[in-house]
């Protein structure tokens, strides 16, 4: 008997209201799912109505920029790293003119990114392996801190995580931290949640109060031009033995992504490259391709790493 997952439908439905020709995509994610995923999946697509209802455009609004998403955003970005074998844009400030400062852009960018993490086969195992497989690996009462929150989901499964003592998010822009509060508020988090204004690259040494036990950075090293660096300045923040959950997508064009993984290696050699011990990694090509296909053929991967600092 097909368990029935009442969100996921809903989200499903509200689709292909407005995007009928998506039907045979929505089907075959679907279908490659195991029962874990579509579980996670449900719950994530609850989450994804709620805060789609609460913004002023409805589900309908958050549907059509999903859409473009797709079509707008992706695709044009799509054929250009085709045809040239790198991402159009290079530098932070490049993507900071042309997107970051961009307003509008910005929100229908993000709703559309909600929106996959439900639909895209890469995306909605990433957060299935975060919720069943990492957070679960955290010791009691963690401290954690995720850089760049964004729409919130990875922060509120780590609020509403039995194991987690504290969270904290850091982000360079007030307004994404108020986007960030008010989809927590949405969810009905009401446990504190410190939210600052802070820059990964500007990372002095903190006090022990200040050191955390796990760091998330999910989809972020792909936006900035040294992902290393990166790695090593949000570290100092780790307490030894501390866990960094990175997740980032290989061959994945965006307007601005500007540092190109290439492979799952690629990502796992970069975490060590930061002085970091890979534990445990995981890989999921677009539409459930295999990684052979996807090594091939330049598929977007997901390239998910469980990074330990060294004790």
């Amino acid at each position: 008997m097909t368990k029935v997952r009442p969100a996921l439908d809903d989200l499903t439905a509200a689709t292909l209201a407005r995007w009928p020709e998506h039907a045979s995509y929505l089907a075959k994610s679907r279908e490659n799912r195991s029962e874990t995923v579509l579980d996670v999946s449900n719950t994530v697509a609850e989450i994804v109505l709620k805060l789609a209802q609460a913004d002023p455009g409805g589900i309908d609004k958050a549907v059509d920029d999903y859409r473009f998403l797709c079509e707008e955003i992706v695709l044009p970005e799509e054929l250009f790293f085709r045809r040239n074998g790198h991402y159009r844009l290079s530098t932070f400030a490049e993507a900071n003119a042309e997107v970051y400062e961009n307003g509008p852009f910005m929100d229908r960018y993000m709703n559309g990114l909600l929106f996959s993490n439900v639909i895209w086969h890469n995306h909605s195992h990433a957060m299935t392996y975060y919720v069943t497989e990492y957070l679960p690996r955290l010791p009691a009462n963690a401290d954690t801190l995720e850089i760049g929150p964004g729409h919130g989901i990875f922060m509120y499964f780590a609020a509403i995580a039995p194991n987690v003592g504290s969270v904290t998010g850091w982000d360079l822009s007030p307004a994404s931290i108020a986007k960030t509060r008010h989809a927590l508020a949405t969810l009905g988090i009401t446990r504190p949640v410190k939210l600052i204004q802070q820059d990964m690259f500007d990372v002095g040494t903190p006090a022990d109060a200040d050191m955390v036990d796990s760091i998330v950075m999910s989809e972020i090293l792909e936006h900035v031009e040294d992902p290393v660096a990166a790695m090593r300045s949000a570290a100092r923040s780790l307490r030894p033995g501390g866990y960094l959950w990175v997740n980032v997508p290989a061959n994945s064009p965006s307007p601005d992504h500007i540092f190109l993984v290439n492979s799952p290696e690629h990502a796992n050699q970069l975490v060590r490259d930061a002085g970091l011990e890979v534990v445990d990694s995981a890989a999921y090509a677009m539409g459930g391709a295999s990684l052979e296909k996807a090594a091939k053929q330049l598929l977007s991967v997901s390239c998910v790493v469980t990074a330990q600092k060294p004790r």
